[in-house]
């Protein structure tokens, strides 16, 4: 079984995410038990990109994007080229690139956009916050009359190597979209280069108090469902603690304990001491009656489906 693979390296002291980062999820109440039956939805990016539209952007000069391509695919890069000229390109952008040979940025700009466009269609991420401690804004924001999962990185890191599937993971790194340039993201430094085919760890400074961490997998679009169902993780395997919202009743808090502990009667499930304010939204309702994985991604696997292997890992 694959194991997941962490984009920085122990050396990048202040980004290096040791197994005991204890990190949260703060989630709708039905997706807690969706949780607790082994049930984990994995939005695309392009999902997450209808709450945030610079969500999976790329941040710099096209230079910077040829040289880490290049570098990335080697010899494939041709290959990979070719299948977006010929499956992703419009009759109109094909024309453009074929008066344009003189000009060799022109059909790399077009090459650039549909390859981001790809890859936020083919890679999917389950978004973390990364604390010590619950966060009333995390509430506020996200947990609404719902729940707050605590977990830590090396518990979610072991039970997503028995998926079989292939995760990357890391913090986020949070750029000034506005002024284009950022003290944490420069690609001259190592540890930035690899991001740049890779913009799904990238995000605005504005949401920087959110302090993510992502574990990133790969597959084919899910334009219908906007993400994968990942099934069979025992929830008693990577939930650490349950923290339920901090305006329940006391007969509302008894009610989802006894609930949960049905399913994981070893995991500290109680009302958070915290306060939260307004809004959020779920998704799952539908999703446990759907078998997702099976028919779709066995061509992205065995490479029956013309799409390069190369341009496929996360």
């Amino acid at each position: 079984m694959p194991k997941p693979v962490q984009i920085f390296s122990e050396s990048v002291t202040k980004r290096w995410l040791p197994d005991h980062a204890e990190v949260w999820r703060y989630v709708p109440l039905r997706t807690l038990f969706f949780y607790l039956n082994g049930l984990v939805f994995i939005p695309s990016v392009a999902k997450l990109r209808t709450e945030d539209p610079f969500e999976g952007e790329f941040y710099e000069e096209i230079a910077w994007f040829n040289s880490a391509f290049q570098d990335q695919y080697g010899n494939e890069a041709n290959v990979i080229e070719g299948w977006i000229f010929k499956e992703l390109c419009s009759d109109d952008e094909r024309h453009h690139i074929e008066i344009n040979k003189g000009y060799p940025n022109a059909a790399t700009e077009v090459f650039r956009r549909h390859y981001f466009d790809f890859v936020r269609r083919t890679r999917f991420a389950w978004c973390w916050f990364q604390s010590y401690r619950e966060s009333a804004a995390m509430w506020s924001v996200y947990g609404n009359q719902g729940v707050a999962i605590k977990s830590n990185v090396g518990k979610i890191c072991k039970v997503l190597e028995n998926t079989g599937r292939e995760f990357i993971y890391g913090r986020m790194t949070y750029v000034d979209y506005r002024s284009g340039v950022s003290t944490e993201f420069n690609p001259e430094n190592k540890s930035d280069y690899r991001l740049l085919l890779r913009p799904f760890f990238l995000k605005r400074k504005e949401y920087e108090s959110e302090n993510e961490v992502r574990f990133v997998t790969s597959g084919h679009d899910r334009l219908d469902h906007g993400g994968i169902l990942i099934k069979k993780l025992p929830p008693q395997e990577w939930i650490s603690e349950i923290r339920l919202w901090p305006g329940l009743t006391g007969d509302e808090e008894q009610s989802i304990q006894k609930a949960a502990q049905h399913f994981v009667p070893n995991i500290d499930c109680q009302k958070s001491d915290l306060f939260s304010g307004p809004g959020s939204d779920s998704f799952l309702t539908n999703l446990i009656l759907e078998d997702l994985e099976k028919p779709i991604d066995a061509s992205w696997t065995q490479g029956s489906d013309g799409i390069p292997n190369s341009i496929k890992s996360p």
